[in-house]
């Protein structure tokens, strides 16, 4: 039997997911990857994964260390102090998921003991909540991804392949996402929320601008629907965006639940929901989307690249 690869994943704030798409990716992956023979550790921030620091979930060893909790370093930093803690340890290759800290990722890779691997993510740098300075930056750091820090890049969209296709001339293997499928609502799994089958359309995403959520509640309004708009998804720090929507919301039939994590909960949403809205502009491969197509929701999303090319296999989409 072949000796499987040590592998250290960085960049998500850690497993079992409770935040956004890298954790539930990292959810789903690295056990798998257990599961042929591979030993993995995820590297996790305190504070995203719950009240109890598990030192393994489903044979993944997960490792914990700090971060400045500060919006702009937070992410920075913890890579920083993962890659530090790393090379005491024996690792053969690095997953790292994002290209937002690829300066760090050099000594590793002038090494040249260690395998590097980044999943490329969407294209960090048009999120709408960075300033200037920082949008200039994760394209800098996008350059050194593709052409300094790595050794094989990974995409999750074609639109994202073709992207760093046309802009570097690089080639990025594309191994998309999968979802689970779901057809059965039991009886009595909305009563939590005091929601009905067919009454409420659904949004699932992390509270940030480029996910347009503002345009969704505005027209949602504005349809004078009698259904209600239920907003599942979290934020790590109080911004001007947040304080705008729950303005637009206000007095409407819009509620935020907050994140909502936990055995078939999200799932459950999604399969008692009307329709499910996705306005995520940034791109790549979503999971909440296809999540949305595992549950046969009918769904109205963002014309972008990226949605359209998953949207290709969903039979019920606008």
């Amino acid at each position: 039997m072949t000796k499987g690869l040590r592998i250290a994943v960085i960049g998500c704030r850690g497993i079992p997911a409770g935040y956004g798409g890298f954790e539930t990716f990292a959810e789903e992956l690295t056990p798998r990857l257990v599961e042929r023979g591979h030993d993995v550790t995820v590297y996790c921030r305190k504070g995203y994964t719950g009240d109890v620091l598990a030192d393994e979930y489903k044979g993944v060893r997960l490792r914990y260390t700090p971060y400045l909790k500060r919006r702009e370093l937070e992410q920075l930093s913890h890579e920083f102090t993962c890659i530090a803690d790393s090379v005491r340890r024996p690792f053969d290759m690095y997953y790292f998921l994002g290209t937002r800290s690829a300066p760090m990722y050099l000594p590793l890779r002038a090494a040249r003991k260690r395998v590097i691997v980044v999943n490329t993510d969407g294209l960090e740098w048009k999120r709408r909540k960075w300033p200037p300075i920082g949008r200039a930056y994760l394209r800098f750091a996008e350059w050194v991804a593709v052409r300094l820090a790595s050794d094989h890049l990974v995409s999750d969209a074609k639109a994202i392949r073709q992207y760093f296709l046309d802009t570097y001339h690089h080639e990025s293997k594309y191994l998309t996402n999968g979802a689970h499928v779901y057809t059965e609502l039991p009886e009595g799994a909305l009563d939590q929320w005091s929601l009905t089958p067919g009454g409420h359309y659904l949004i699932a995403c992390r509270i940030e601008p480029e996910n347009n959520i503002d345009l969704i509640i505005k027209e949602f309004v504005a349809s004078g629907s009698p259904r209600e708009l239920v907003i599942v998804g979290g934020m790590n720090y109080e911004t001007p965006y947040w304080q705008e929507l729950q303005d637009l919301g206000r007095g409407h039939r819009v509620r935020f639940l907050g994140p909502v994590y936990g055995p078939m909960l999200v799932e459950y949403l999604h399969l008692g929901c009307y329709g499910y809205l996705h306005g995520h502009e940034v791109g790549g491969t979503n999971p909440a989307l296809l999540k949305a197509m595992g549950c046969a929701n009918g769904v109205i999303a963002l014309d972008t690249p990226f949605n359209s090319e998953n949207l290709e296999l969903s039979l019920i989409h606008i």
